[in-house]
């Protein structure tokens, strides 16, 4: 059957509602960490200074390191995931791949939450403590790479790269739209290699430096690919969500169907199980070991309450969603995947709250796991208004593009 690409369905326009939606999360986000920041300091006895003291530290900076670590992902991944498409020379992915390289224009803006976070630097990682450098012969020994300076030098480098690789993806697409020019395909495609090589170091360093830096005397090898397991299924999970709202609201027409669904289904199983394997190869390398040096990371998760934490997240991130997109039916139904989605996006910002909060509070807090997920929604309300009002500058899927009939015409 011809696929038509009917002009109405591909000129998106923000609606009342949805902006009412993400104007209520950015509130929401916004409340949380008021309250985190102004009712929740404590004595944190995993940081001591350089006199065995207890390190004061503010809540808020915990809660709004899981905020911006879950949007880090999402864009970088959205970066990621774009170069994939063009260095494969993918066609499946062609309607929805402007909602990728959207997503990956947030970038420069993910300095706003960041900022925060290199204020916080002093309540959330102990090897910025002035003195413990000199006390500590391991993480003076760490401090060539930990030490203030190169950390926000890095977080800054990072984004800024980031947003150049992704602005010129989304600059050459959307040129692409008005002047049919093939040449851009291969240009994005050569380009697509960089971007490639670049995200895989730069993501793997800015995993160590915002979570793995949270314990400095631990360290993992894995630790990563761990991250980027993560990111990537929620990202998957997410595009779910947000192709499904707007075919719902009459977008896409018949440019996006089950099969393609099907596709983002498939790439999240994927996803699912490779998270799994990382983590579990992860612990399994270490409790075989039985290092004190590395065993105490998963010590301090087991106890003060965090055991249960840390039960939910394997069973919220690997067990529920991989038996459910076993099933084929799951992956072609928008309302099943996107049910499956919305719990790996909760499972998500679980996760990096397991990361992050026990390495600050010795016993588990159900006010940080509360305020981190209004946290989380504010962000994500932040990122989805930014996403959907820069949808409107453009087509909304890549018209010029050479391989969109072959799209237009994919089905399994």
């Amino acid at each position: 059957m011809e696929v038509k690409v009917e002009e109405k369905t591909i000129q998106f326009k923000m609606d009342g509602g949805l902006k009412t939606t993400f104007l209520v999360m950015i509130l929401v986000g916004i409340l949380s960490l008021v309250t985190a920041f102004l009712g929740f300091g404590h004595e944190n006895t995993r940081h001591l200074d350089a006199t065995g003291h207890a390190h004061h530290s503010n809540m808020g900076y915990s809660v709004l390191l899981v905020a911006t670590f879950l949007v880090i992902g999402l864009s970088a991944v959205s970066l990621f995931f774009t170069a994939i498409q063009h260095i494969t020379g993918a066609f499946w992915s062609v309607t929805v791949r402007r909602l990728f390289e959207t997503m990956a224009t947030f970038m420069p803006f993910l300095l706003i939450p960041m900022i925060g976070v290199i204020l916080g630097m002093h309540d959330l990682f102990e090897w910025t403590h002035e003195g413990v450098a000199t006390t500590d012969k391991l993480i003076k020994h760490k401090s060539g790479y930990l030490n203030e300076p190169f950390f926000i030098g890095r977080m800054i480098f990072f984004i800024l790269a980031w947003s150049i690789f992704a602005y010129l993806f989304y600059g050459k697409s959307t040129a692409q739209d008005k002047d049919k020019d093939v040449s851009k395909t291969k240009s994005m495609a050569n380009l697509s290699g960089g971007a490639i090589v670049f995200f895989a170091l730069s993501f793997c360093f800015i995993s160590f430096d915002l979570m793995m830096s949270l314990t400095p005397h631990w360290f993992s090898t894995m630790f990563g690919v761990y991250s980027f397991a993560a990111a990537f299924q929620t990202c998957l999970a997410v595009w779910a969500i947000l192709t499904t709202v707007l075919k719902q609201k009459g977008y896409y027409g018949d440019t996006f169907n089950e099969n393609h669904l099907h596709d983002i289904g498939k790439f999240m199983l994927g996803m699912t199980v490779f998270w799994a394997y990382v983590s579990f190869s992860q612990l399994m390398l270490i409790f075989y070991a039985n290092i004190p040096e590395e065993t105490f990371f998963y010590e301090q998760r087991m106890t003060g309450g965090w055991m249960p934490v840390t039960l939910l997240v394997p069973t919220l991130k690997f067990i529920i969603p991989f038996f459910l997109l076993l099933n084929r039916p799951n992956k072609r139904n928008s309302g099943t995947l996107v049910k499956i989605s919305y719990l790996i996006l909760v499972s998500q910002i679980f996760e990096i709250y397991w990361l992050v909060f026990p390495a600050n509070f010795e016993n588990f807090n159900i006010i940080g796991l509360v305020l981190s997920f209004g946290a989380s929604i504010g962000t994500l309300g932040f990122m989805g208004f930014y996403v959907f009002k820069k949808l409107e500058t453009n087509k909304l899927i890549p018209v010029g593009d050479p391989r969109l009939e072959q799209c237009l015409k994919h089905h399994q």
